[in-house]
């Protein structure tokens, strides 16, 4: 059956309380292996700073307007395919405009 979780906003915890066992302090399965939790929480960690890393290294190469506009990564994503397709029509008809 599903668990449910009701959060205890006073001091910010969450119980989780399953069909199957009517006790909310009983572990699930994910819980029970914490040193191994923590290394991928931390390769997490470490994945997710390196992609915040790339998409401040793609955003200082795409002009905006103002320069220091602060760009979502949806839309630093977009700017950067349409520089790169405006920067391939220069190439290729030898316009700058």
């Amino acid at each position: 059956m599903q668990a449910m979780e009701f959060y205890n906003f006073q001091n910010f915890e969450c119980v989780s309380f399953s069909s199957d066992s009517h006790s909310p302090n009983s572990q699930s399965p994910k819980n029970t292996n914490k040193p191994g939790r923590l290394k991928v929480n931390a390769r997490e960690r470490d994945r997710t700073q390196s992609v915040n890393t790339a998409f401040t290294t793609l955003r200082t190469l795409i002009p905006t307007e103002p320069c220091d506009r602060k760009l979502s990564k949806i839309e630093i994503l977009r700017l950067a395919k349409s520089y790169i397709e405006h920067l391939d029509a220069v190439v290729v008809t030898g316009n700058l405009y």
